[in-house]
């Protein structure tokens, strides 16, 4: 709630702050600010200010995309263990600027220490631990606070290569969660757990797959020193990306990741068998047809032709065929042809496997010998938990996207 009043020259607003704490019984550390700003209060979250580099320096650190909706800030830090919330429950503001603060009062930051296993806290600005001193909040919580800088946009003389040097102190007090190897039955059933309990829909984790696709495209991108066709001189290459996308919701997550990487001028070009008009799986095809008409560039054929003048051009490919849903591995065509011609040029460039490679049994690795083909893959992003089949000679090198916080479902 907030008051406007004249105070001197400039018009002062008493807040209530607005927006509970993220917290549980895992959370680590404590993340403070001091108190929200007009534009956080307004979408219900902290630090939303479009100009903000918190959740860019958090990402970065995490190796994560940047989180794109409250649900998935909240995950993050849930995921995280870090419980993030404020130092002030109420105070006279003006506008966003934390320099006229006055008549502050403090959160109730014991309500989070009774709760979690909190062993350090930190503040993200001056004024921020000004306040979680002068307000007997130390008392309340136990322990003094770190003061980091503020990631404001006003804070211009700290890049986010140094803000992200001093908020890797965050990091070494959240315990990553090591997430276990389950069989594909119970990933299913995980899945039907997590959109039971209102984490998020299937259509949320698609989207979230789609979304940790990108972004490892763009780390390797930036790994190969190649840089989006927006920011390229006559001189560069600029790199081009080749997905291949399967017609069932393994695809779906290509065609989220073609929207996302098309959006950030990257050069992609997505191979299919079917157009997103004519795919029934959902919600792939949503998210197909989103793409579409997001000017995603996709050729849609039952040949091999297109797919071989694209693979030689290719700096990564990725595979989001078949996921972990095939049975018997991969028999017709002209997917078998498609996985030839991509295992042909195998070391031109980086083949990225989305969750499983395709013709790999996620369950019990690849099990056909030679009887059918299945993608060599550089690397696999497997979602949210290990599977019994991916190993690093299935594999190549396995990395896990997240994309819910399932701890506390396992």
């Amino acid at each position: 709630s907030q008051d406007p009043q004249k105070i001197g020259d400039k018009r002062m607003e008493r807040i209530i702050h607005p927006i509970p704490p993220v917290f549980d019984e895992r959370s680590r550390v404590l993340v403070l600010g001091s108190m929200p700003s007009p534009t956080s209060r307004a979408l219900g979250f902290n630090y939303g200010h479009p100009q903000n580099r918190f959740w860019r320096v958090m990402a970065h650190l995490a190796g994560e995309p940047v989180p794109a909706t409250n649900e998935r800030k909240r995950d993050f830090c849930l995921r995280h263990h870090i419980a993030l919330w404020d130092v002030l429950a109420e105070c006279e503001i003006e506008g966003a600027s934390d320099a006229s603060i006055r008549n502050a009062r403090a959160n109730d930051l014991a309500s989070i220490v009774q709760v979690a296993p909190i062993e350090a806290v930190f503040c993200t600005g001056a004024k921020a631990h000004e306040f979680y001193v002068k307000l007997g909040c130390e008392q309340a919580c136990g322990m003094p606070a770190v003061k980091l800088p503020s990631t404001s946009a006003a804070n211009a003389a700290w890049s986010v290569e140094r803000l992200a040097a001093e908020y890797a102190r965050i990091f070494e007090h959240t315990h990553e969660w090591e997430p276990p190897v389950l069989d594909v039955p119970d990933v299913v059933a995980l899945e039907q757990r997590i959109a039971a309990d209102g984490i998020a829909t299937l259509a949320e984790l698609m989207d979230r797959a789609g979304a940790a696709v990108a972004h490892r495209v763009q780390q390797l991108i930036a790994a190969n020193g190649d840089v989006p066709r927006s920011a390229v001189s006559s001189s560069q290459q600029a790199p081009f990306i080749l997905i291949l996308a399967g017609n069932g919701n393994n695809g779906g997550d290509g065609w989220v990741a073609a929207e996302l990487l098309t959006a950030a001028g990257v050069d992609i070009c997505v191979v299919t068998t079917k157009a997103p008009s004519e795919l029934t799986t959902q919600p792939a095809r949503d998210a197909a047809l989103r793409a579409e008409a997001a000017g995603v560039q996709f050729v849609a054929t039952t040949s091999t032709s297109a797919l071989r003048e694209l693979v030689p051009k290719a700096t990564v490919v990725v595979d989001a065929l078949f996921g972990c849903g095939l049975r018997g591995g991969i028999t017709r065509e002209p997917y078998a042809s498609w996985v030839y011609s991509v295992n042909h040029w195998i070391g031109h460039h980086t083949t990225l496997a989305v969750d499983v490679p395709s013709g790999v049994s996620a369950q019990s690795g690849y099990r056909y010998l030679q009887t059918t083909p299945r993608i060599i893959a550089d690397e696999t992003l497997t979602m949210m938990v290990r599977k019994p089949g991916l190993t690093a000679r299935e594999c190549g090198t396995v990395r896990i996207a997240p994309l819910a916080y399932i701890e506390p479902l396992l």
